[in-house]
């Protein structure tokens, strides 16, 4: 059988964005592809647990993903895994979009990007055999698993102290863990910082986080004296930033901050005509209930998009 490479609106990225988007498209009556290069369900797919999605009080990541995969299914939309988008290329300025893949050159009118993003790691031993069991890379999404707990935030910048001091508002000790003498987070944000109970540990680092089955201590280090000490803690939150996968949206001439993060209207169009941006490639808060939203309004815009250079202006972009 022939593969169909012509569509309407082509989604990348299976993460709730990317699904969400799907199922909004094809509710909508377009025509709509869904194309991930692994497996679909995102960074959402590897949580142990998800407490702040409306609807559940508490629900595996991976249960949620299925759930979202079989409405996508039903809805209309079609599902292409371990399909990798190696280059887009556009006719013209306003023509059609070129999607280059292993099965083929898809065509399309408008495109979502919803390629995510990937959390900063510390590669040390522990880190990846603990995520999930201690280990956090999101404040907002496990803080409250550690309520009256010690936790530990690595890192210096505005992400890592903004973390820290809204964990020191939900669980009992939090340290704040920085391989320098001064943070690089913003002034204001310093001042809270210092006023708060938050503990710095000034020019450390973290060498190895231990625990059997849960954290329960950091190896540290100082990287002045070359001293190392063991931390009890509980939990560790990794908060040294993200890098969106922003690479084929930079190739079409999509502008980006400067840590590489779409910039989106608050219709979640780009600042090239028929691209619209969705979930945590985009500049905003990395949440799932935030990556939904983006996902219905850039199918939404995507949907007036394409009517209008179909047969004039319609719908609600």
């Amino acid at each position: 059988m022939t593969e169909d490479l012509n569509w309407e609106l082509i989604v990348i990225g299976g993460g709730p964005a990317g699904m969400t988007a799907s199922i909004y498209g094809a509710r909508y009556g377009l025509k709509t592809l869904l194309l991930e290069s692994k497996v679909l369900g995102g960074a959402q797919a590897t949580s142990p647990g998800i407490e702040n999605y409306p609807g559940y009080t508490f629900v595996v990541g991976l249960d949620l993903a299925t759930k979202m995969k079989e409405q996508v299914k039903k809805c209309g939309a079609i599902i292409k895994e371990i399909t990798e988008v190696k280059s887009i290329d556009r006719e013209g300025d306003d023509g059609e979009f070129l999607l280059e893949t292993r099965r083929g050159v898809y065509r399309a009118k408008a495109i979502i990007i919803a390629t995510g993003g990937g959390h900063k790691h510390l590669n040390i031993p522990g880190e990846d055999q603990l995520t999930g069991r201690g280990v956090s890379y999101c404040a907002t999404c496990d803080g409250p698993l550690f309520r009256d707990k010690t936790v530990a935030v690595v890192g210096g910048g505005n992400t890592a102290v903004t973390e820290a001091l809204y964990l020191s508002e939900v669980v009992g000790k939090v340290y704040l863990i920085h391989r320098r003498d001064e943070l690089r987070a913003e002034k204001v944000v310093q001042d809270y910082i210092f006023n708060s109970s938050v503990e710095i540990l000034w020019d450390t680092i973290v060498k190895e986080i231990k625990g059997d089955d849960l954290v329960n201590e950091l190896l540290l280090q100082n990287v002045k004296t070359g001293e190392e000490r063991n931390l009890s803690v509980d939990g560790a939150f990794i908060a040294l930033g993200s890098n969106p996968e922003s690479t084929l949206a930079k190739s079409l001439g999509v502008e980006t901050n400067e840590r590489g993060e779409i910039l989106v209207c608050s219709k979640q169009s780009t600042n090239i005509p028929g691209v619209f941006a969705a979930g945590d490639v985009v500049e905003s808060m990395k949440q799932i209930a935030v990556a939904v939203g983006h996902g219905a309004i850039s199918a939404d815009s995507a949907y007036s998009y394409i009517r209008k250079i179909q047969r004039g202006p319609i719908g609600y972009a």
